[in-house]
Formats: structure tokens, sequence, C-alpha cells
């Protein structure tokens, strides 16, 4: 008899895997693009932050301004496509307190 409820619960063990990675899966697929923009949000608040360090001492509060609230926007509960816009206009602020 103890043989009979291992070989069950083997079996319903081993459907709950297949069908727990299956679903896994199913959300990963579902969730791609916002993961690439998450990934892509992420490199460009690395690239602002890579400028801002390299900004002289004139312009380095409106920079520091303009990191924060780029964190500010990482951080929040935007859409993902929104957040990489919005961080694309402040990579081109920042950028632009660089070259002068």
């Amino acid at each position: 008899m103890v043989f009979v409820y291992i070989i069950v619960s083997s079996i319903l063990l081993y459907y709950a895997i297949k069908y727990g990675i299956r679903d896994g899966l199913i959300d990963r697929d579902a969730n791609k693009e916002k993961l690439i923009y998450l990934q892509k949000s992420t490199n460009l608040f690395e690239e602002i932050g890579d400028i801002n360090r390299a900004i002289s001492k004139e312009n380095k509060a409106e920079a520091k301004r303009i990191y924060d609230e780029s964190l500010n926007v990482l951080l929040s509960e935007m859409e993902s496509k929104e957040k990489y816009d919005t961080l694309i206009q402040y990579k081109q602020k920042i950028e632009h307190f660089n070259n002068k």
C-alpha cells in the first residue's frame, strides 16, 4: 500500500512541476517586452550616472537634479516604455550640460 502512495505522489509531483514550469515560461514570454524596456532603462540610468560624475562643478547642481529625477522615474510605477522614453529625454538634457 505504501508503494502505491509513493507512485501516486510522484505522479502528482511530476505534473505539479511540469505545469509550474510551463506557467513560469508563459509569464516570462508575456512580460518579455516589459523586461526588455526595463533593462534598457537601467542601462540608460547607468549612463546618466556616468555623465553626472563627469560633469564639471559649475553645472553639478543641475546635473544632480536631473540624476535625481531620472532615479525617481526609474523607481516609479510608470509603464516600462514610458520610463524608457523619459530617461532618454533626461539623458539628452544631462548630455547638454556635459557639452558646455
